[in-house]
C-alpha cells in the first residue's frame, strides 16, 4: 500500500524535479527558483505566470521565456495513463518577430482578458492503444515497439459564464464534441469530450526545442478530427512529479494537403501558440484551490494531500471559532428581520464557515441575474445586524460579494452589473482599503473646515495593483484623467503586494444615509469631498461597512442617483436619493488566508 505524509506531499508540490540535476544555473533558472520561493506550490507559481500574461501583448514576454526554459529541462515520459486535469497558462500568436512580437500577441490578449478564467477545456485522458489500432491510425509513423496511447480532451460547461457557454456551443459544432458518459460527469465534473489524439514518445517537431518529447498528434486522418485540430500537435514534458508542461504547435503551411506523418517537419512550418499544464490526481487539491473554473469534485481530491497555504498568508485553523462566529449588535439596531436572521443562521450551520456562507451567496447571485433574489434580503439583514465600528486602522484586503443594479440598470429585473462584471473583472486593479490617522489641520483642509474631529476620523484610500495589461490601461486612464494617485512604499509593495493608493475618502462612524437601513450605525467612507479629486462615478459614492465577525466587515456600495444636485455636507442625504449598488468585504490577514484557500473573488487579489 502506498503511504504518504502531508510533509512529503507538500514537498512534492514545491519541487521542480527538472531543475535538480542541471550542471549550471542560468539567469532564467535563478528567476524561476526565486518565483517559486514566494509561493505555496508550483501550481501557484504557474498561476502567477498566468496573471502576468493576462492582457500581455508581448509574444515573447518573460513568463513565456521561463516556460520555454522549463520545457527544455523537463524529462520525457514514456507513456501517460488515466485522467489529467489541465489548464492553459498562456497563448501566443505563432512565431512573430521584431516589433510584431513585442506588440502583436492578439490571441494571448483575447485569451487572457476574455476567456482564460472560464475556459471550456479542463484536461485530457489517456488509454493504452492496442497494436492493431496503432497501425490503422498511425501506420509507420509510430515505430514498432514504441508504446502509444489514445487520448481525448475534456470540456466543462459553466452555466453562469456566458463566454464559456458560447465557446462550448461553438466547439461542439466545430469539433463534434460528444456528451461525456454519466460516470465521467459525476467523477470528474466535465460535460463533453472531443479532440482525439495519438500519443507517443518522439523527437520534437518544433525547431526551437530540439529534444525528445511525449507527442500528442491530432493530425492522423484515422482520428477523424475537424479543423483546426487537424493542424495541431501538442508536446509534453514532465517538470515535477506528476506535473506536465505542454506546448501547442500548429502547422501553418500546406494546410489544404493531406497530412503526411513521414514528411519532414519543415514543410509544415509548425509555429508555437502557447503553453498548458496537465497534472495527476495528487495535484487536484491544490488545483481545486487555485483554479475554481475546473470545478473539481471532492471525490477526486485524494485524502491526505494538503491544500497549500499561501506563503505570505497567516495560517488558518480549520473550524476556528473566529471563522464560524457572527459578532452582531445586541440588541440589533437597524432593519433586522428576525425570520431572515433565522434563515441566515441555518445557512451558516450548513457552511464550513462565514466566508463559505458569503461565497455561496456570491456564487448563487452570480448565476441568478434576477434583482429580486431573496439572497439580497439576507445580505441586507446581515448588514443591519452587524456592529458599526468606531475606528478602522491599517490595511484590509477587499473582496466583491455582488453588485445590485438599480434603476435603468435593473430593467426587467435583470442584474446587468453582475453580467457586465464577467468581462470587467479583468480590468479591476482593486485589492483593498487602508486607513491612516489624519491630523485636524489636514482634515480641515480636505473638507473645507466642515470636519472637526468630533468623532474618530481617518484618511482612507483604496489600494490597487497594476500587474496585467488591462490593469495598466486603467492606470493610464487614471493618469490622463488627473486622478490623485500615490505610489505605494516599498514595504507596502512587499508586504501587501499593492502598487498604489487612490480614490481617497474620509472615514468616520456615522448613521447610514440609506433610508432602508433605518438609521443603522455604520463606519462611513465619503468620497464626495471636492479636495479628494475623486473621478466619476465614485465622486457620487459613499460606502458603509459594519463588522459581522472578528476581523471581517460587510460593506454596502452606495451611490447618489440624483446627479445634478451639487453635493454639500449640510444637505440632507435624502436629496441625493442614495441607492445600494452592491456588497463587498474588508478583512484581516487571517480571513484573507481563508479566502485564498476557498478561492473567493480571486479577481481582486
Amino acid at each position: 500500500m502506498k503511504e504518504d505524509t502531508s510533509g512529503g506531499a507538500g514537498e512534492r508540490l514545491m519541487t521542480l524535479t527538472c531543475l535538480q540535476n542541471i550542471a549550471a544555473e542560468d539567469d532564467l533558472v535563478r528567476q524561476i527558483k526565486s518565483d517559486l520561493a514566494g509561493k505555496s506550490s508550483i501550481l501557484e507559481m504557474m498561476k502567477s505566470y498566468m496573471a502576468s500574461l493576462r492582457g500581455e501583448l508581448d509574444n515573447d514576454a518573460l513568463p513565456f521565456r521561463k516556460l520555454h526554459r522549463l520545457f527544455e529541462l523537463g524529462s520525457t515520459p514514456d507513456r501517460m495513463a488515466g485522467h489529467h486535469y489541465g489548464v492553459a497558462i498562456g497563448l501566443r500568436t505563432g512565431n512573430l518577430r521584431g516589433v510584431a512580437a513585442e506588440y502583436g500577441n492578439l490571441i494571448g490578449l483575447l485569451w487572457g482578458v476574455a476567456i482564460g478564467g472560464v475556459a471550456p477545456w479542463v484536461g485530457k485522458s489517456f488509454a493504452p492503444m492496442d497494436p492493431d489500432d496503432q497501425r490503422q491510425v498511425a501506420g509507420a509513423a509510430i515505430p514498432e515497439g514504441v508504446p502509444a496511447c489514445r487520448g481525448i480532451n475534456h470540456f466543462n460547461v459553466i452555466q453562469h459564464a456566458p463566454i464559456n457557454v458560447a465557446l462550448n456551443t461553438v466547439l461542439t459544432f466545430m469539433w463534434h464534441l460528444k456528451e461525456a458518459p454519466e460516470i465521467e460527469r459525476q467523477k470528474y465534473g466535465h460535460e463533453r469530450n472531443g479532440g482525439h489524439f495519438a500519443a507517443y514518445r518522439a523527437f520534437s517537431i518544433y525547431d526551437r526545442t530540439p529534444r525528445e518529447v511525449f507527442l500528442l498528434n491530432y493530425r492522423f486522418m484515422g482520428l477523424q478530427n475537424q479543423p483546426p485540430l487537424t493542424f495541431l500537435i501538442d508536446e509534453v514534458v514532465e517538470i515535477a512529479d506528476g506535473l506536465f508542461l505542454g506546448q501547442l504547435l500548429f502547422a501553418t503551411d500546406r494546410l489544404l494537403e493531406r497530412y503526411d506523418p513521414l514528411a519532414k517537419n519543415e514543410v509544415y512550418r509548425y509555429q508555437h501558440f502557447g503553453y498548458f499544464l496537465l497534472f495527476r490526481e495528487d495535484w487536484n487539491a491544490e488545483a481545486k484551490r487555485l483554479f475554481p473554473h475546473l470545478e473539481i469534485p471532492g471525490a477526486v481530491v485524494p485524502a491526505g494531500i494538503p491544500v497549500q497555504p499561501h506563503q505570505r498568508a497567516v495560517s488558518v485553523t480549520r473550524g476556528s471559532d473566529k471563522f464560524t462566529t457572527l459578532t452582531l449588535a445586541d440588541p440589533p439596531v437597524g432593519d433586522v428581520d428576525p425570520s431572515r436572521m433565522v434563515e441566515i443562521r441555518k445557512d451558516l450551520s450548513g457552511s464550513e464557515n462565514i466566508m463559505g456562507l458569503l461565497k455561496a451567496y456570491s456564487d448563487a447571485l452570480g448565476e441568478d441575474p434576477d434583482t429580486r433574489s431573496p439572497l439580497f434580503g439576507k445580505l441586507h439583514t446581515l448588514f443591519n445586524a452587524g456592529i458599526g465600528p468606531t475606528t478602522m486602522n491599517g490595511f484590509y484586503r477587499g473582496a466583491r460579494v455582488t453588485f445590485q443594479s438599480q434603476g435603468v440598470l435593473a430593467a426587467f429585473n435583470v442584474n446587468t452589473l453582475n453580467i457586465v462584471w464577467g468581462a470587467a473583472r479583468f480590468f479591476t486593479p482593486w485589492t483593498g482599503k487602508r486607513f491612516d490617522p489624519i491630523d485636524p489641520a489636514r482634515l480641515s483642509e480636505l473638507t473645507d473646515g466642515h470636519e472637526r474631529m468630533e468623532v474618530p476620523t481617518f484618511f482612507g484610500a483604496n489600494t490597487v495593483a497594476f500587474r496585467t495589461y488591462p490593469q495598466r490601461i486603467i492606470r493610464k486612464v487614471m493618469d490622463l484623467a488627473g486622478a490623485w494617485v500615490e505610489e505605494a512604499t516599498e514595504e507596502e509593495r512587499i508586504t501587501y503586494e499593492y502598487h498604489a493608493r487612490c480614490f481617497f475618502f474620509i472615514g468616520k462612524p456615522a448613521k447610514s444615509i440609506v433610508p432602508e437601513n433605518k438609521g443603522k450605525p455604520v463606519f462611513q467612507f465619503n468620497y464626495r469631498w471636492k479636495a479628494l479629486r475623486t473621478l466619476p462615478p465614485d465622486n457620487f459614492c459613499v460606502d458603509e461597512i459594519v463588522q459581522i465577525a472578528e476581523g471581517l466587515y460587510l460593506g454596502k456600495l452606495i451611490y447618489a442617483t440624483e446627479l445634478l444636485v451639487p453635493w454639500h455636507p449640510e444637505t440632507a442625504p435624502a436629496v441625493y436619493r442614495y441607492k445600494l449598488f452592491g456588497y463587498f468585504l474588508l478583512m484581516d490577514e487571517e480571513w484573507h488566508a481563508l479566502r485564498l484557500r476557498m478561492g473567493f473573488d480571486l479577481d481582486n487579489v
